[in-house]
């Protein structure tokens, strides 16, 4: 009998191609591809807990600060770019094991800033809200 929880992505999720960055090392992240609804997630496994035994806050707030990129980069296509602020509520504790998944919504694009919001979910349950800004670079 195996114990271990099946870390096999949801259908049309995609491992991230760029795994030697930070992002690579803090999750790994998988994004939703074949779907206009932006989506970034990874599965909560004991390296991000907490001493407390739930999700820790930073792989929490990580996830948000990517999913801001992928919902914005739908909309306006490949940028570079820095966040510039980045806002989180947190709602409840994420359990060890599952997928972690943080979607959203653009609100406004101007020439030099973009701004979005969004829910980080797992196993049905909001676990934080979340809002920031990117700065486009030239």
């Amino acid at each position: 009998m195996d114990d271990e929880p099946d870390f096999t992505p949801p259908e049309g999720w995609t491992l991230q191609s760029h795994t030697e960055t930070f992002s690579g090392r803090a999750g790994p992240y998988y994004f939703r591809e074949e779907s206009p609804t932006p989506g970034v997630g990874f599965f909560a496994r004991s390296e991000h807990m907490n001493l407390g035994g739930v999700i820790h806050g930073g792989a929490l707030m990580t996830l948000a600060d990517m999913s801001l990129w992928d919902i914005c980069r739908r909309k306006v296509g490949p940028f570079r770019g820095v966040t510039v602020t980045m806002n989180a509520e947190f709602l409840r504790p994420g359990p060890t094991g599952c997928f972690v998944e943080a979607t959203g919504e653009t609100l406004a694009v101007g020439k030099r800033m973009l701004f979005a919001r969004g829910l980080v979910t797992a196993k049905g349950k909001t676990l934080l809200s979340f809002s920031g800004s990117l700065k486009r670079l030239d």
